[in-house]
């Protein structure tokens, strides 16, 4: 314990602090502030977000602008329906948009499994999800998936993404910090588990197991300070995303999760 903790101080006291929002929460800000986007993002970035998790389906236009107001990419994501099939068009859109944003880290929602899904067809929806993992690393693009709090989701819990992450070696993961409770396992367990995989985070916190409400960070059951440790100790370097989807007040939401974030990352770092 002593080493791992020398280590983490050697390693991680001026590591740079990267944490980044979904632009979803900005938009819902200026929804509820009754305020502009550009106001919104404005003060967002003012609370020290330096990272933004944005939508490929987003414009030139609102990119441009979380650009011009300093936010880093942190991650893209994108809605392709390859349980559903072949989607050939769609591929190729979000491959284009990558490539005109220069951006190389994509969350692929891959849709939604049927309720009689059996293994064989859960097999062929996996094969197509690895190939469009092959397409998109040759074009230099880190492709992900989220662990996902529906049973439907093929990325619900750790056997059905063990099973994905061995049909698609290429694959890594958005590990989210509040969706392994609906699946009745330990955060700290599957994080461990996935570690390697690990390239982007998503903090969310719970009141208690199959509990869909979403608090600020720090605040529930999620155990904010081990997450972090285990991953900083192990040289991650990448994105925390805080999330907190139906926020009633979005904007005290983010203020408190990013405070509360930083306080842990302080103690981490004594």
């Amino acid at each position: 314990m002593l080493v791992a903790v020398v280590l983490l101080t050697a390693t991680q006291t001026h590591a740079q602090r990267r944490i980044s929002i979904f632009f979803d929460h900005v938009a819902e800000i200026a929804k509820q502030e009754k305020i502009s986007i550009k106001e919104a993002a404005t003060r967002v970035r003012q609370l020290g977000y330096e990272g933004i998790d944005i939508r490929v389906t987003m414009s030139d236009e609102e990119l441009n602008l979380l650009d011009s107001l300093g936010f880093q990419h942190a991650c893209a994501i994108a809605d392709i329906n390859l349980i559903g099939g072949e989607q050939p068009k769609v591929v190729r859109e979000v491959l284009d948009f990558m490539h005109h944003r220069d951006y190389t880290r994509l969350l692929l929602l891959p849709g939604m499994l049927p309720r009689d899904a059996d293994s064989k067809f859960i097999d062929a929806a996996c094969t197509r999800i690895a190939a469009f993992v092959k397409a998109a690393q040759r074009e230099g693009i880190d492709v992900m998936v989220e662990d996902y709090d529906n049973p439907r989701a093929i990325c619900y819990n750790t056997p059905i993404l063990d099973h994905l992450f061995a049909a698609s070696p290429q694959l890594n993961h958005v590990f989210d910090t509040g969706n392994y409770l609906f699946c009745d396992e330990e955060v700290m367990v599957a994080l461990r588990h996935f570690r390697e995989r690990v390239h982007h985070v998503h903090l969310k916190d719970r009141r208690a197991m199959h509990d869909s409400a979403s608090l600020v960070i720090g605040t529930g059951i999620m155990p904010l300070k081990e997450v972090m440790s285990e991953l900083l100790s192990s040289g991650y370097d990448g994105w925390f995303c805080i999330e907190h989807f139906g926020a009633p007040n979005m904007l005290k939401y983010a203020a408190q999760s990013i405070a509360n974030v930083k306080a842990a990352w302080d103690e981490i770092e004594k």
